[in-house]
């Protein structure tokens, strides 16, 4: 669509250029705006004209958008649950079960045979092949890392955060601590180390276009003063300045940036040489030494217990016989005396759930540290590398540091051999973790589902082939890792084996992987055995579980009355459209109008300018009797419409509206099913004299006005184009008159400029002329003085 502006004033008034009078005493402006009404009337009339066709196309537009979404809700297949013109729509759909088996039995779906299906008995229930861990697969110990009660260095920036402007931006890095995705330990211990984890810490800053903080911020070891110490410089190549906006205090003062909040913004810029001098003049303190309880003095730590959260504050403790005394105190006044155990081993903590009252292991309860303040855990934490911070498996640590029994002792990290039915798990090292692991084996081809159930601390396969055809065997490096066969318990895979008859017939057993299955159409799931005596033979006492199946009537009623209702409602659009008569006194505005007018004025004026827009329009009304007469008066199927309980509104007023007896309807769903199916979904055939059905005449008339497919569109679409039918948008009739308006209206501008800027010239020549008289005359003047 061409795009054309549709002023009216301002076209000719912006093109006066220059001050216009002064030497003359002339209005200039006015003048010239005078000397082309003309022209600007005459795009007013193309700009009226204009918005009309719009507004009309939006007309079209709203009653084709109501044609094209009835049809894609009632007439469609990919609309299953509300399309009327499918014989499944009104299948049987509604089955029941009955007999004094029939707990055992749930059935969904459709099928002519419905009724005459019985299920006489259950042999035996499928069931997928699976193993469960008959003991626990963990050590069932939580324990920390190695303790250090002497003085360590400390790092001041490990867990810190450093806020960076760049150009108009702030972007807040926090400096990592633990280890990196491809196992790096980020440190801070020295200038290199720094260094590098600041660097790494950068490239997880996301900036836009695919750039990181790393990509304009460059920390480096600078030597220059005869010390290595951390500096930082810009890489910025697009004038942008970078500068230290905020930040933690203790990584501030660690890099230099002593008493931030007093120091000049000059002082704080990061430039192409790196930190400001008045940075560089001050001391750097990366580490500082600690003692122990100066670590944890105070700090809290918090210990989860079968789903159980509680707090501890740790207490000043110098020595590992005084710690695990104190947490054990702690922890007991927390989640109850005698049932978490903690006692030093070497320089480590080591805690265990206890049996209550006993010194017996307690294997089903799960203890974890949840969390803790600052310096506590972590790879530079008080407690050591806490990577292990559960009585059970940690999923994510390697797996000689995970804690599973069958790896204790294993040192190396080559690769992992695991072969689960003859399927090979590649990708795989003793440095992986069992998440990893667990999702190789799940999207395998081994056809195996593995879980890890924390509760239990027990590993489970299930098989992911149905029935007797699935299988779990162990091999190679699967047989270390998870056990032979006498490691679990196991069940091999089984079939359904279901007896069910048809009508009179004889009874069928049926095989089938799974207690789901497909007959006929029928989805069957069946929940327990029944039908059988001892030696499983069929037990011809036993009472078999019929089915009767009806239409959903709630769900065709609730579709029914939706479709009338979006029915009713085109019906009422379409002639209200057409019957509308026109209002003479209100047509577009003009940009002059509107200026003098407010925006609740003009929304008025404009509904008041739209009303009647498509007033007697011929195609409509075409419409509007189409969807009259769907059916042909007196004809045999607008009467057995009617005895099924819908039927033409009798208020002439209504101009074609349905009108919906439910009561009649519902009668007929269960009385005449099959009548009122074809009613609504039978399409017409020329051999048997069929004519269309209810949906079909319905349909005809939406393709007909409406149709967003094929090389020509539907009438309403074809003359005002729909976003349903996205070509039609810039290519319709009215789109057409439009574009030729435009076009129009574009010469027409041209037109004024030229006009308007003759008239600039002329009177700016009449100014001059008028200017040099006036000189003249004062010269003149002077000798007569």
């Amino acid at each position: 669509m061409a795009s054309v502006s549709t002023t009216n004033k301002t076209s000719a008034a912006s093109s006066i250029r220059g001050y216009g009078g002064l030497a003359s005493g002339l209005d200039r402006d006015t003048l010239i705006e005078g000397m082309t009404a003309s022209t600007r009337a005459k795009i007013a009339k193309q700009n009226k004209s204009r918005q009309t066709l719009l507004w009309k196309q939006e007309a079209y537009q709203s009653v084709s958008s109501k044609l094209v979404q009835f049809a894609k809700k009632y007439t469609s297949y990919t609309n299953s649950a509300t399309n009327l013109s499918s014989a499944s729509f009104w299948s049987k759909s509604d089955i029941t079960t009955s007999g004094a088996n029939s707990k055992y039995v749930s059935v969904t779906g459709s099928s002519a045979i419905s009724d005459s299906l019985s299920i006489v008995g259950v042999k035996r229930m499928a069931q997928d092949a699976y193993k469960v861990s008959k003991d626990s697969v963990s050590n069932n110990t939580l324990s920390t890392g190695s303790i250090d009660f002497g003085t360590v260095d400390v790092s001041n920036l490990e867990g810190e955060y450093l806020t960076f402007e760049y150009g108009s931006k702030t972007y807040s890095v926090t400096l990592q601590s633990g280890k990196d995705s491809d196992g790096y330990i980020f440190d801070y211990s020295d200038t290199e180390k720094a260094v590098e984890s600041m660097n790494r810490s950068l490239k997880k800053v996301s900036i836009g276009n695919g750039k990181t903080l790393a990509d304009v911020i460059d920390v480096y070891s600078d030597t220059s003063s005869g010390t290595a110490r951390v500096n930082m410089k810009s890489k910025d190549t697009a004038g942008n300045t970078l500068q230290m906006d905020s930040g933690s205090t203790l990584a501030l003062d660690a890099l230099g940036f002593k008493d931030f909040k007093d120091m000049p913004v000059t002082d704080r810029i990061i430039g192409s040489g790196g930190f400001s001098n008045a940075v560089k003049a001050n001391g750097q303190t990366l580490t500082t030494p600690k003692t122990f309880i100066e670590r944890t003095g105070d700090k809290n730590i918090s210990f989860t217990y079968n789903g159980v959260t509680k707090s501890i504050k740790m207490g000043n403790n110098s020595n590992i016989d005084e710690l695990a005394a104190d947490l054990k105190n702690k922890l007991a006044q927390q989640f109850g005396s005698g049932r978490i155990d903690v006692k030093a081993d070497g320089d480590k903590l080591v805690f265990n759930t206890l049996i209550a009252g006993t010194t017996d292991k307690d294997e089903t309860s799960v203890l974890s540290i949840a969390y803790a303040d600052k310096g506590v855990l972590g790879i530079h934490g008080a407690l050591g590398d806490s990577a292990d911070k559960s009585n059970r498996l940690n999923l994510n640590s390697p797996l000689k540091e995970s804690g599973l029994l069958s790896m204790s002792g294993v040192t190396g990290d080559g690769p992992l051999n695991l072969k689960i039915n003859n399927v090979s798990i590649t990708g795989l090292t003793y440095n992986s973790s069992m998440n990893e692991i667990m999702q190789k084996i799940n999207s395998s081809n081994a056809g195996v589902k593995v879980s890890y159930l924390s509760s239990s601390d027990k590993f489970t396969f299930q098989s992911t082939v149905e029935g007797a055809s699935g299988k779990i065997e162990f091999s190679d490096d699967a047989l270390t890792l998870f056990g032979d066969d006498a490691a679990f318990n196991s069940k091999e895979g089984i079939d359904a084996v279901i007896a069910v008859k048809y009508g009179k017939g004889e009874t069928q057993e049926l095989v089938r992987g799974s207690n789901t299955f497909n007959l006929e159409g029928l989805n069957i799931t069946v929940s327990g055995t029944f039908g059988y005596k001892s030696d499983e033979t069929l037990d011809t006492s036993s009472d078999p579980v019929t089915l009767s199946a009806k239409a959903n009537s709630d769900q065709i009623v609730s579709t029914i009355t939706d479709m009338i209702k979006d029915f009713n409602e085109i019906v009422q659009l379409v002639n209200d459209q057409v019957s509308t008569k026109p209002n003479r006194d209100y047509s577009p505005l003009t940009d002059e109008q509107k200026e003098s007018m407010s925006e609740d004025q003009i929304k008025k004026w404009e509904e008041k300018a739209k009303a009647g827009i498509l007033f007697n329009d011929s195609d409509l009304r075409s419409l509007s009797d189409s969807l009259r007469f769907i059916f042909d008066a007196g004809s045999d199927d607008k009467a057995l419409l009617s005895s099924f309980g819908i039927s033409t509104s009798a208020d002439y007023s209504d101009k074609g509206k349905l009108v919906l007896d439910e009561t009649k309807f519902r009668a007929a769903l269960e009385k005449n099913p099959e009548d009122l199916r074809k009613l609504f979904t039978k399409k017409a055939d020329t051999s048997t004299g069929e004519t269309d059905g209810f949906m079909a005449k319905l349909t005809n008339v939406t393709n007909k006005y409406a149709s967003t497919t094929g090389a020509t569109k539907g009438i309403l679409i074809e003359k005002a184009g729909s976003t349903y039918a996205p070509t039609s948008v810039l290519s319709n009739s009215l789109q057409k008159s439009v574009d030729s308006i435009d076009a129009y209206i574009k010469n027409l501008q041209a037109q004024l400029k030229a006009e308007t800027d003759r008239y600039v010239k002329q009177f700016t020549n009449l100014e001059n002329v008028v200017s040099q008289m006036n000189s003249q005359s004062s010269w003149l003047s002077s000798f007569g003085g």
